[in-house]
């Protein structure tokens, strides 16, 4: 009955969430976006799955985005609304005041936004980012004048606050002119593309009107190779290629005095970060581009502290297209539960401790606590999952039974 009521429910929520994404595809996408907004990794996939079922996610805007991901219709084309909700260091609180602000009513031009929003709570750090963002492009100024000059617009916002507090029970409160800023901007020479894409990563968390791999997406669409949204699904002992652009290498120096280097590579789903020894090091600088995305084989090996590569050999896309890789074995069943018996007691204490080592030791092999008493033994799910050091930690514990 159990397995027939599942399968039943999912069954229905597969159906459901079909329906909505092959007719109501934008909508569907929007809010799968809004729910993930916090998890950078999977937005950055479901960005890609906008891209393929051919709609734009378009960035911020001052005058028609939500605080959430919206579905939106600009000159006949269907398109996904970034939220001003998911800006990095902008915060529901700015951003629902300025939609307070803005209401039914447009925000005309940037006189018109500072003398209608809240300065108390749309500070310089949030119009910052929203200028980044790209939020104020409609108002006709580069993204570069708009920086160069945001303490003027910062100082109008101010303004603007002032003279609503000197109106309030004046004889003409209800004169717009009274409350009205004027600013204006001189125009500058937009940033290059490059420079653009940056900021839109820094306040967005990943790149939206374009990513700097665009260029080669038909060319890595011709290799096999795992994306680093991809990683969890990667089998024990198997290989891989890895493909990216090398974005910066820290070298260090090992207990015993090895040279070795931390590369972080940045693939069209995100960044990961790939150990190279010295030699590796070399090759890299003196036989590749690194302005251009490379090839890394690599062998996976997967235990209970995660997924770790080890480079085998790194090499152009050409030559990745036709990369023979190995495949890993299948997982072994799971460990049985490891169950640890301990006795009744009104201390608290071993609780805690038990906890303490649980939580920071967290793996693949289920916990189980015995508790023992005069009138039987109850067993408790704790609901943990726990490694092998957690293991040997808790043995430790002397009023602890490992069953």
């Amino acid at each position: 009955g159990f397995n027939k009521s599942h399968s039943a429910a999912y069954a229905m929520v597969t159906f459901y969430t079909s329906y909505l994404k092959n007719y109501y595809p934008a909508e569907f996408m929007a809010a799968l976006l809004t729910l993930e907004k916090d998890n950078t990794d999977k937005v950055v996939r479901y960005v890609d799955e906008v891209k393929r079922m051919g709609f734009d996610l378009v960035p911020p805007n001052i005058n028609r985005s939500d605080l959430v991901f919206s579905a939106d219709n600009i000159d006949g084309r269907e398109v996904v609304m970034f939220g001003m909700g998911a800006l990095k260091g902008a915060g529901d609180i700015a951003i629902n005041s300025i939609l307070n602000s803005r209401g039914d009513e447009e925000f005309k031009d940037f006189s018109d936004f500072v003398s209608r929003i809240d300065s108390s709570k749309v500070n310089k750090r949030v119009i910052e980012t929203l200028i980044k963002a790209g939020a104020f492009d409609s108002f006709g100024y580069s993204r570069h004048a708009m920086l160069e000059q945001i303490e003027d617009i910062v100082e109008a916002a101010g303004k603007a606050a002032q003279a609503k507090k000197m109106v309030i029970g004046s004889l003409f409160g209800d004169d717009e002119d009274m409350i009205t800023i004027k600013i204006e901007l001189k125009d500058m020479p937009e940033f290059d593309d490059k420079e653009i894409l940056e900021f839109e990563k820094g306040s967005l968390g990943f790149y939206v009107s374009g990513h700097p791999l665009d260029k080669y997406r038909e060319t890595l669409d011709e290799i096999n190779y795992t994306k680093s949204s991809d990683f969890d699904t990667l089998e024990d002992g198997s290989e891989t290629l890895l493909v990216g652009q090398v974005e910066g290498i820290v070298q260090k120096v090992s207990k015993k005095g090895n040279k070795f280097g931390i590369a972080t590579i940045m693939d069209l789903h995100g960044s990961f970060e790939l150990m190279l020894f010295e030699d590796r090091i070399k090759e890299l600088n003196e036989d590749f581009d690194l302005s251009k995305p490379i090839a890394f084989k690599v062998g996976v090996k997967i235990d209970d502290f995660g997924t770790k590569f080890s480079l085998k050999k790194i090499e152009s896309l050409k030559d990745a297209k036709t990369e023979k890789l190995k495949k890993g074995k299948k997982k072994e069943k799971n460990l049985p539960p490891l169950q640890i018996g301990i006795e009744f007691s009104n201390d608290d204490k071993i609780i805690y401790d038990i906890f303490d080592i649980v939580s920071h030791n967290q793996g693949k092999r289920e916990l189980k606590l015995i508790i023992k008493s005069k009138l039987g033994d109850v067993e408790i799910q704790s609901g943990y999952y726990i490694n092998p050091n957690a293991e040997q930690l808790l043995k430790n514990i002397q009023s602890l039974s490992v069953i």
